[in-house]
């Protein structure tokens, strides 16, 4: 029940975070634990939050990633 109020707020906050190129590191780390949690097979049903965050990110992922140059830390 606490997934379907937060994760509508963190996807809107990483999203926004992102957009500006802010704090990337942080955002990351949030993403990863995010997906980490939704991973896990005691959590509960997952595809529809795994949905909202593809939904939500995926495009914002992917231009700041392509932003980013293969050059950045952050890209392992």
């Amino acid at each position: 029940d606490c997934r379907e109020i937060l994760l509508p707020t963190m996807t809107d906050q990483l999203k926004y975070h992102l957009e500006r190129q802010e704090d990337l590191e942080a955002c990351c780390q949030l993403l990863s634990n995010i997906l980490e949690v939704l991973y896990k097979k005691d959590v509960g049903p997952t595809q529809r939050h795994v949905q909202i965050i593809m939904e939500s990110l995926l495009r914002t992922v992917n231009r700041t990633v392509i932003s980013m140059g293969r050059d950045s830390e952050l890209i392992v």
